[in-house]
């Protein structure tokens, strides 16, 4: 299952910045590598410290503008849970993985991918992609082009 926050609002990445950085220095005071406690409007919340460091990568892409989604590894996505993370339609991740390129299994009638899968398609496909404007922009500068 994806949880996702969507482009946040400029109020929102000052207070994600802020918190960001306050996760930042208590996390970086404490030794404990199991758990931190925070008092939230009197109720104290313990925390394990893995959780608190994606918390603090969550408001760092908040603060920069970014959308988030976090995936959970252990479930099986749909195909449309699986074409809106790669920002692609359902149709065309439907070839992806009738084409061999993205592993997925069946249940019935329905495709099911693996979180994992998609985001190594989705590195690898990135990797190409930079490789290429990589090139691009080399051969830009070779040909005197002003890039």
């Amino acid at each position: 299952m994806a949880s996702s926050i969507n482009k946040p609002s400029a109020e929102d990445q000052k207070v994600a910045g802020k918190s960001v950085a306050a996760l930042r220095r208590i996390s970086g005071r404490t030794k404990n590598q199991h758990l931190m406690v925070f008092q939230v409007e009197g109720t104290v919340i313990s925390v394990p410290r893995k959780a608190v460091m994606l918390l603090e990568k969550v408001l760092d892409e908040m603060a920069d503008g970014k959308s988030v989604e976090i995936i959970s590894s252990s479930s099986e996505m749909s195909t449309q849970e699986a074409a809106d993370f790669l920002k692609v339609s359902r149709p065309h991740l439907v070839k992806l993985l009738e084409t061999g390129k993205i592993p997925y299994k069946k249940v019935g009638s329905h495709r099911r991918i693996l979180p994992e899968d998609i985001q190594k398609y989705d590195s690898v496909l990135r990797e190409k992609r930079r490789k290429a404007l990589d090139l691009l922009a080399q051969e830009a500068q070779e040909m005197g082009l002003g890039y």
